[in-house]
C-alpha cells in the first residue's frame, strides 16, 4: 500500500468512527421511537389475528419506519458531504477550489441509495425480529397479552441476536459455564453466576435482570454495528461521489480516470475481499463482484477504491493488478 492510500485509509477511518456515534444514538432513538408506537393492546389484537403479518403491514409501515430512522437519515447525508468536500484535497489543482454540489444529479441519486439501503436493512431486522418473537411465542404456548408485552424489549436485535439472548438465559437457568463465553455478557454478575453454579443456582429474579443487562448491551452494540457500517459507506461514497462531481464540472477528465480495489491485509480481511485487493476498473464500472463502492453490500468492510487518473490503458495496468475490460 503507497504512503497516499495509507493516509487516505487512515483518515476515512478516523472520520467514520467520529461520525458513528452520532448515528448509533440516532439508531437507537429510532428503535426508541418504534417501541413507543407498538401498544400493547393494539399488538395484542394483531396477534390474536388469523395472520400476525397483519403486525407487519398494519403496524410496521414502511412509512413508520422512515419517520422512525430520520433523523439518521440526516446524520448519514451529512456524513457524505462531509466527507465528499474533505476530499477535495485530493482531487486534481483545478478541481480543489469548487464547491461540492449538493444537488448534482448523481449526487442526490447516490445519498438516496445509500439512505434506503440503510433504512431498509434496519427495517428488516425490526420486521424479522417481531415476526421470530411472535412465532416463537405463539410455539411455546405464551399468553398473546404477555408476548404484546414484551415485544417492545426485543426491537432493535437481529432475529439471530434475539436467539442468542435466549441461549444466554437457557445457559444461566442450566447453569451452563458456557455463558462466560458471551462477550456482550455483564462481567460485573461473573463471581455471582460462578458461586450460584457451583450452590443452588440463580434464582429466576437474577436470570431476569442478568438476561436483561445482556440484551440491553445486545441492542447497543447491533446499533454500533449498524452506525458504524453506515458511517464508513457515508465516507467511500462522499470519495466517490466528490470525483464524479468533478467529472460532470468538467475538472477531471472521466476517460483517464479509474479506481483499483485496496484491502487491508492484516489477517481479519474477508477472503473474497483478498482476492479483489488491486483490481482496477474504470470509475464509472462495477469490481468483478458486482459492487460500485467496495463494501457497500457487506458490514464493517474497510476495503476502500483509490482513484487516479492514467494517460494510456499500460498506466492502469501499471497501477493495479489488472487492466479494465475493454481498455486495452
Amino acid at each position: 500500500m503507497s504512503p497516499a492510500e495509507r493516509l487516505f485509509r487512515q483518515r476515512l477511518e478516523r472520520r467514520a468512527a467520529a461520525l458513528a456515534p452520532d448515528l448509533q444514538k440516532a439508531i437507537l432513538d429510532g428503535w426508541t421511537r418504534i417501541r413507543f408506537l407498538l401498544s400493547p393492546g393494539q399488538l395484542e389484537a394483531f396477534i390474536q389475528s388469523p395472520s400476525a403479518e397483519l403486525l407487519l403491514a398494519e403496524v410496521l409501515t414502511p412509512e413508520t419506519i422512515a419517520r422512525a430512522f430520520a433523523p439518521a437519515s440526516e446524520v448519514l447525508r451529512d456524513g457524505v458531504e462531509a466527507a465528499a468536500q474533505a476530499i477535495q484535497r485530493e482531487l486534481p489543482a483545478a478541481a480543489r477550489a469548487q464547491t461540492f454540489n449538493v444537488l448534482n444529479p448523481n449526487v442526490v441519486e447516490g445519498i438516496r441509495a445509500l439512505d434506503s439501503r440503510v433504512v431498509t436493512t434496519l427495517a428488516e431486522d425490526t420486521r424479522e425480529t417481531v415476526r421470530a418473537f411472535v412465532e416463537n411465542g405463539l410455539r411455546d404456548g405464551v399468553n398473546p397479552r404477555t408476548i404484546a408485552r414484551e415485544i417492545r424489549s426485543v426491537v432493535g436485535l437481529a432475529p439471530n441476536q434475539l436467539q442468542a439472548v435466549d441461549n444466554f438465559r437457557a445457559m444461566l437457568e442450566a447453569g451452563d459455564p458456557k455463558a462466560f463465553t458471551r462477550e456482550l455478557r455483564d462481567r460485573r454478575f461473573d463471581s455471582t453466576i460462578r458461586k450460584a453454579f457451583d450452590g443452588e443456582g440463580l434464582s429466576p429474579e437474577q436470570v431476569d435482570r442478568m438476561t436483561e443487562q445482556y440484551r440491553k448491551r445486545f441492542i447497543a452494540w447491533n446499533a454500533e454495528t449498524n452506525a458504524r457500517t453506515a458511517a464508513l459507506d457515508a465516507q467511500k461514497l462522499g470519495h466517490d461521489l466528490s470525483w464524479k462531481d468533478a467529472i460532470d464540472r468538467g475538472d477531471v477528465d472521466g476517460e483517464r480516470l479509474f479506481k483499483r480495489w485496496s484491502t487491508t491485509l492484516d489477517g481479519r480481511e474477508r477472503p473474497e475481499h483478498h482476492a479483489l485487493h488491486g483490481e482496477v476498473v474504470r470509475h464509472d464500472e462495477y469490481f468483478s463482484n458486482g459492487e460500485m463502492v467496495p463494501g457497500e453490500s457487506t458490514f464493517n468492510c474497510r476495503c476502500i477504491a483509490v482513484m487516479f487518473t492514467a494517460v494510456r490503458p499500460d498506466e492502469a495496468r501499471r497501477s493495479g493488478r489488472g487492466l479494465p475490460q475493454g481498455a486495452a
